[in-house]
């Protein structure tokens, strides 16, 4: 019974953790596009133009990679480089 509750345990709290950081994670993107469209306004306008072929807000881009990096971060290979 134990072996159970602790297979139900992760299988239900990994994939919430996981979430959850690429969440945060998405909000310090959009933090971090957010300040580095005011420092960069013409790079990330000619960024997003060829990108999407329209204008995103940096906000927007910092967001979409921090939500992906977040899940690459959870989700990726834990050896360590020995």
């Amino acid at each position: 019974m134990q072996k159970l509750i602790g297979l139900l345990v992760a299988v239900v709290l990994v994939p919430l953790v996981a979430a959850l950081g690429a969440l945060v994670l998405m909000v310090l993107g959009a933090a971090a596009g957010w300040l580095a469209g005011l420092v960069f306004p013409q790079v990330f306008a000619n960024l997003s133009d060829m990108a999407f072929g329209k204008a995103v807000p940096a906000w927007q881009i910092g967001a979409m990679l921090g939500f992906v990096g977040g899940f690459f971060r959870s989700f990726g290979n834990r050896r360590s480089n020995k």
